[in-house]
């Protein structure tokens, strides 16, 4: 695993919450590390005007949720807006991609498209950073929060194997492209199996949702599709299938993870 030069720390261990109108559009002009921003459904106003609009500029996630779920989510009066701080610090894609190049290890990305399950999430960064895979790369929406259970989940390897959240997934995978990466993701409807990976060469491996498996949109970015060989299941839980393709790679490298 190579070791990022970062001016800034790898990461910094917080899953608490900004709670209010005020102290939430105070953190958005102080870009504090915010992973999302809920905002009770019908919420209205003018700091809610301006938080809308900074999320927008500075791309922060917002959600619109029942006010229940804040009432549940947080102690206290919470005025229709809370900010979930993130637990890790993201790191810059063409950053990772650029030191991984350099150390001259064989990159292993994997990208998580739509892996909105924390536990499934936690699941696959271990299995990652356990196979050496030196990035995981997730998009600013439709992703698991990294909080404290997708940490636990994950034994920690949350706090030391890169994450790069992106604006958009298509364009990062482009991106991988551009820098040499070969684009592969799982798919039941192909003839090749995950035996027949080409692993001796730059790579990102795409993980679809359980439900819907890979969008569409980035379907189409994949150059290469495989399957896992399955008896008496329709299929597997996506963190046990990343887990058992990143071996395959592994082995396929003809190496142990070390």
């Amino acid at each position: 695993m190579i070791k990022l030069r970062a001016e800034r720390p790898a990461f910094f261990m917080s899953s608490s919450y900004i709670i209010g109108r005020h102290p939430v559009l105070e953190a958005l002009e102080a870009d504090k590390k915010i992973d999302k921003i809920l905002l009770s459904k019908g919420v209205r106003g003018e700091i809610i005007d301006q938080i809308k609009t900074l999320c927008r500029a500075k791309q922060v996630a917002m959600q619109q949720v029942p006010e229940m779920k804040l009432d549940r989510e947080v102690r206290g009066y919470h005025q229709g807006v809370v900010a979930l701080l993130s637990a890790i610090e993201y790191y810059d894609l063409q950053v990772v991609i650029d030191q991984t190049l350099e150390s001259g290890e064989l990159p292993l990305f994997v990208v998580l498209d739509e892996i909105t399950d924390v536990r499934n999430l936690g699941a696959i960064a271990r299995s990652a950073y356990g196979m050496g895979a030196q990035a995981l790369v997730i998009p600013q929406r439709g992703s698991a929060p990294i909080q404290a259970d997708a940490i636990k989940t994950s034994a920690g390897a949350l706090l030391h194997l890169p994450v790069c959240r992106v604006n958009n997934l298509v364009s990062a995978l482009r991106d991988l492209k551009l820098n040499g990466f070969h684009i592969a993701g799982l798919h039941a409807h192909t003839d090749q199996f995950i035996s027949d990976i080409d692993a001796n060469r730059a790579l990102a491996i795409v993980m679809g949702a359980e439900d819907t498996g890979i969008s569409p949109a980035v379907q189409k970015e994949v150059e290469s599709f495989y399957k896992i060989p399955i008896s008496k299941l329709e299929s597997y839980n996506v963190s046990v299938a990343a887990a058992l393709t990143m071996y395959q790679i592994v082995l396929n490298r003809g190496a142990i993870a070390q």
